[in-house]
């Protein structure tokens, strides 16, 4: 199948990308002026069929030029953090760039239409477990509230009728593909700097970034109708999660006993200063409700339709300060 592409040149993008290289698919990829000229680039084409298009996913002909001829799509663009900083971005790219592509791509008959979300969009759950029947939540970030609005548009055309695969992956993590590391490393990266973290209850869903692209390239089966997986890995304590860093970094670190509302607190006040000072996205509210509340997530439908089993994001976590492209 011809499939376009977007979000091929970010963290998860590039190794969904590789994964439906693999597959024996071509790829026409859709590429912001951002990033025009990526070393990903050079080492995507390097594997097989990969077309390039310059555009700006805001446009509605750039829109119809990438999946004019395509068989299918794989939208994975988006602005991805848990702070505020960006919200304009978030509602131009997450929300209303989504709905006009997946509307569009349905319209055109693409077979599937596969949209990337986030278990962002589904926390919290009214049940205490994230599966594919939790229904969207109002979100309390701006990223949250722009995949919910998204994923509920993915829905509507799903009660539609609609070929269109919807996936939520929770905290990804492992080593990157040629581009910049993860949301979810870049939340930890101050803990690596400085050697300090806190010893804090609580926990959150993590997998291997390598696992969420072998879902991506599986789900590119036509004619199976409206679906959606959850992509939730295990859950990592935040305890384990220091313990990996720890091991992958090679260095102790100075661990601070925190209670999960002081946490919370402190992530307020981040919240706060992080208009003026760039604090990382692992300092905001929203991920300190993620990591605290350690919600668990259903993935059986996931693993048991496309016969994965998850690969140990500790490991991952460890893998991804190798000082070495992922084999």
């Amino acid at each position: 199948m011809l499939i376009g592409v977007t979000g091929g040149t970010g963290y998860v993008g590039a190794h969904c990308v590789r994964a439906l290289l693999a597959d024996g698919h071509g790829v026409r990829l859709l590429v912001g002026p951002d990033a025009e000229g990526a070393p990903v680039l050079d080492r995507l084409a390097g594997l097989g069929g990969v077309e390039v298009l310059s555009g700006d996913i805001r446009d509605a002909t750039t829109i119809s030029h990438l999946l004019d001829g395509c068989d299918s799509v794989l939208h994975g663009a988006g602005v991805v953090g848990t702070d505020n900083r960006r919200s304009a971005l978030m509602w131009e790219v997450n929300a209303y760039a989504t709905e006009a592509l997946l509307t569009q791509a349905v319209r055109a008959g693409l077979d599937p239409v596969v949209s990337v979300s986030s278990y962002s969009a589904l926390f919290p759950p009214p049940d205490g477990i994230i599966g594919p029947d939790t229904p969207t939540s109002a979100g309390r970030s701006a990223y949250a509230k722009t995949k919910g609005y998204a994923d509920r548009v993915a829905r509507r055309l799903q009660d539609q009728g609609a070929p269109v695969v919807v996936t939520y992956p929770s905290s990804v993590v492992g080593p990157a593909f040629h581009t910049a590391p993860g949301v979810t490393e870049r939340g930890w990266a101050p803990l690596v700097r400085f050697g300090v973290a806190p010893r804090l209850r609580g926990g959150m869903q993590m997998i291997d970034v390598r696992d969420v692209a072998a879902v991506h390239a599986a789900a590119m089966k036509p004619g199976r109708g409206p679906r959606r997986y959850v992509c939730g890995g295990e859950l990592v304590t935040f305890d384990g999660m220091i313990d990996a860093l720890e091991r992958g970094s090679g260095r102790r670190f100075r661990r601070i006993p925190l209670s999960p509302g002081v946490f919370r607190g402190i992530s307020r006040i981040g919240d706060t200063l992080a208009g003026v000072v760039p604090l990382g996205d692992g300092l905001t509210y929203e991920a300190a409700l993620l990591l605290t509340a350690a919600t668990p997530t259903d993935d059986s439908a996931t693993r048991a339709d496309f016969g994965l089993s998850w690969r140990s994001p500790v490991d991952a976590i460890i893998e991804s300060f190798a000082d070495r492209a992922p084999a």
